[in-house]
């Protein structure tokens, strides 16, 4: 019986949920003002699915060592 390939669609939103939601966090410590925070977050978490996608797709044998 062969092993399910994970989904690295999942992995990627799951990499950019987690950095949105410390940015959110860190943001409205920092700031006190609920739309500076989600602006953080919207920004960290696009930045945490593009760096995650790179990673994945270094794992997957994507990119050339």
């Amino acid at each position: 019986m062969s092993k399910p390939r994970p989904s690295y669609r999942v992995l990627r939103l799951l990499c950019a949920n987690l950095a949105g939601m410390v940015a959110f966090l860190a943001a409205y410590v920092v700031a006190r003002d609920p739309r500076v925070a989600v602006a953080a977050a919207a920004v960290i978490a696009a930045i945490g699915y593009v760096a995650s996608s790179v990673v994945v797709d270094y794992a997957a044998g994507g990119a050339n060592a």
